[in-house]
């Protein structure tokens, strides 16, 4: 056979179609988020998902959206076309309807229809644009591509016909019906789905945007969601199927803790960063882009997740703790790139960072937020599995790069370095510090920031940075007086050198009044502080001798001072360890991190205890009123409460405000917990109520109660011991009862409880 030169062409299987449909699109809830950026993508300012029955009795998907819809020859020269998308193409043109409601495409593989085969094997689109008059519909059986791999791909037919609305209702559109579903969906599933989309939609995405809502739709859900709905603690956002979805949660941290926000220019020329203090704003700068300049339209928010902010996010997510949510996610164009951010993910190596300095860094658990990458950043590209991320790039390394350096290592010089205001004192738990009291490192932090050649502009809030609050740390404002000034001059900014005139004379005036005050005060000071180690020596000795009269008070306070500062320092070791081990993969890490677990449990328990016994006779460490609920249930959620017991807590509308000791309130809960232990209990139920003057809490358990002709108050004394299996030692009740007494509440037995042994403490409000 004579050989001429000639073109020759691909073949393509109809086994190409599991290829790029099932093979790709593994997961079957990353298949709906395909689906669901389609929608986004097509202009849709709704989208409905729903899992219907039909009279035959099929389980169906359908998921509706009001976008743009197709035309016929759309379908012909477009969705029928594999591999092709009119979004790269609108990406390059930059031109078409996206311009007018200014969204940028969230996908552009030409695959994404494909998602239809993972949920299902059979499926009907129906799709009509404003212009319109009747709907186009297309039936896909996927089935019939797995036939024969012999076969053409594109020898396999699709039924086309015309309809004359849209079953949605929508006046224009797609609906996607897909049937004979490979999976059946759960309610844990569905919820998880709801949660999952939840975190999908960037908060960023209505903002100047057309909106985009997704509501899950599942009819033979709604009577298990009414149900839901009459238990207490329920978040609708989590806990029920049926509804619209939002994703605002970030939003609502702002203003219990610390956030900064940097972003990089849409030409990426410039970068801003923001620093804001529980809704106080503190600095901003706008400096060139020099390094980072291949990164483009880029924006990182990332909240602090102090005390306050975790309780709330705990209490605004219905009971999930923000470990259990995720970190750091990462938005592009308006949808959320997998699986960043889900807990346990470490893309930046934050907590490896922090196994290096546990004290001086923040890891995942610390931190929450998101990247938002907006615009043609075209070297941000998916892997092909869709649920592993970026394919590693220049740019995906410099955002990283960004991140640590512009985020995270400010915001620790700010939380870490510096006195947080608006916490309690360690040296005066009843009160707390106010932001002009901390002007001085403020403006520190603000000049470490701001000393940069690049600096283009900055911003501040005078009231924080000059007030008259400047009388420690002055060799700390004498360097950062002179970057203040070498700052304001190289600006020429009026107020920054105004500020550096002002800080400058009150520091030459601190500096010498300083020194004389050290010369009038160094005899008294020594003097005051040798009456208050002995006055606090005296009320040390006071509440010792009223419990343990025939003990050595000297040795007992020297022996609990020990155990206190080798608690102390066992912490930092303990949260070490557990750091250094979180990231390596070894065997049995689970087993060795919960024997860890149980370690510090016992230590934090021996250092409460030891601070208790040392300072007994101090007054409460709040003056304020919080949540008792909110505290005892973070408390056996983080896995302090002793183990062995099941805790039912059980509370009504009421917010249980009262004054208490948080140290003391665990102890109590901890002596309640190896009482019932040792009385053969298994469960422990916790019901809050509230009177006009006081907040209830009723501790009762399963054990074997008290035994009979017991007097309830002598169970109080000192000593005195009621378990039958003489496994007590006659502490645990004495001791909650000093503890109450010094927190002005009560405690008592109920007596009429005969189902276990149930114990009622009340406390002030």
């Amino acid at each position: 056979m004579t050989k001429t030169n000639s073109t020759l062409s691909f073949r393509v299987s109809a086994g190409l179609k599991n290829i790029i449909g099932r093979d790709l699109i593994s997961d079957k809830y990353i298949a709906i988020f395909e689906l669901v950026k389609n929608s986004y993508d097509a202009g849709a300012s709704k989208v409905d998902i729903s899992f219907v029955k039909t009279s035959e009795g099929h389980d169906q998907i359908i998921i509706s959206d009001n976008g743009c819809g197709m035309a016929y020859n759309d379908i012909i020269e477009k969705w029928l076309f594999v591999a092709y998308s009119e979004k790269k193409l609108q990406i390059r043109e930059k031109f078409s309807f996206r311009d007018e409601i200014k969204r940028e495409v969230a996908g552009a593989k030409g695959v994404g229809r494909f998602s239809c085969d993972r949920l299902g094997a059979s499926l009907v689109l129906i799709t009509k644009t404003e212009f319109e008059i009747s709907a186009n519909k297309v039936e896909v059986n996927w089935n019939k591509f797995e036939l024969d791999d012999t076969q053409e791909f594109m020898s396999i037919p699709v039924w086309y016909s015309t309809i004359d609305a849209l079953p949605s209702g929508f006046s224009k559109g797609t609906t996607l019906i897909v049937d004979l579903l490979r999976e059946s969906w759960t309610r844990e599933e569905l919820l998880k789905l709801k949660r999952s989309l939840m975190k999908l939609i960037s908060p960023d995405a209505n903002k100047g945007e057309l909106p985009f809502d997704i509501e899950l739709i599942v009819p033979t859900e709604r009577e298990n969601d009414n149900k839901t709905l009459g238990k207490t603690g329920i978040n609708p956002n989590r806990d029920i199927v049926n509804g619209i979805i939002h994703n605002d949660i970030l939003e609502k941290l702002n203003i219990k803790t610390t956030s900064i926000e940097v972003s990089v220019s849409e030409d990426g020329l410039l970068i801003t960063s923001k620093l804001t203090d529980r809704g106080e704003y503190i600095f901003s700068v706008v400096e060139k882009n020099r390094k980072y300049y291949g990164l483009q339209d880029v924006s990182i928010v990332v909240f602090y997740l102090n005390q306050s902010a975790k309780v709330n996010f705990t209490r605004q997510m219905g009971g999930i703790q923000p470990k259990n949510y995720g970190s750091v996610f990462i938005y592009k164009n308006g949808f959320r790139i997998n699986p960043y951010g889900e807990p346990g993910q470490d893309f930046f190596g934050i907590d490896q960072r922090k196994a290096q300095g546990w004290k001086r860094f923040l890891g995942t658990r610390e931190i929450m937020g998101r990247i938002s990458i907006k615009g043609n950043n075209d070297q941000f590209v998916e892997t092909t599995s869709r649920a592993h991320g970026f394919i590693q790039t220049p740019a995906v390394d410099l955002l990283a790069d960004l991140f640590v350096e512009k985020v995270l290592k400010v915001l620790e010089k700010y939380v870490v370095n510096l006195i947080n205001w608006g916490e309690p004192l360690k040296s005066d738990p009843e009160r707390t510090i106010s932001p002009n009291e901390i002007s001085n490192q403020i403006i520190s932090q603000f000049i470490t920031n701001a000393d940069s050649k690049d600096i283009v502009s900055l911003d501040y809030n005078l009231d924080i940075l000059s007030k008259d609050t400047m009388q420690n740390s002055q060799d700390n404002i004498t360097t950062s007086l002179k970057k203040l000034e070498s700052v304001a001059e190289r600006t020429q900014d009026a107020g920054l050198i105004n500020l550096a005139q002002t800080l400058k004379k009150k520091t030459e005036s601190i500096v010498s009044h300083n020194i004389q005050l050290e010369e009038e005060n160094a005899k008294s000071s020594k003097e005051l502080v040798k009456a208050q180690e002995e006055k606090h020596a005296r009320e040390c000795q006071i509440y010792f001798l009223k419990g343990a009269a025939n003990q050595n008070v000297t040795n007992l306070v020297n022996g609990f001072h020990s155990v206190y500062t080798l608690t102390d320092a066992s912490r930092g070791n303990i949260s070490y360890l557990q750091e250094l081990l979180a990231p390596m993969d070894i065997e049995n890490k689970d087993f060795i991190l919960s024997i860890i677990g149980q370690i510090q449990q016992a230590n934090e328990k021996a250092h409460k205890l030891a601070d208790l016994a040392i300072h007994g006779n101090q007054s409460l460490k709040q003056s304020g009123s919080n949540s008792l609920y909110d505290f005892i249930r973070q408390y056996i959620d983080e896995g302090f409460a002793i183990k062995g017991l099941k805790y039912e807590l059980v509370q009504d509308e009421y917010a249980f405000e009262c004054k208490f000791d948080s140290s003391s309130i665990g102890v109590i809960i901890d002596n309640i917990a190896s009482n019932s232990i040792k009385a053969g209990a298994t469960i422990l139920q916790i019901v809050f109520s509230e009177t006009s003057k006081y907040v209830e809490v009723a501790f009762s358990d399963n054990g074997m109660g008290l035994a009979e002709n017991i007097d309830s108050k002598t169970l109080f004394e000192w000593g005195f011991s009621s378990n039958r299996q003489k496994k007590g030692f006659g502490i645990g009740l004495y001791h909650i009862k000093q503890l109450l007494d010094e927190m002005k509440g009560t405690v008592e037995i109920d007596n009429t409880y005969h189902q276990g042994f149930k114990l009622i403490l009340r406390l002030k409000k």
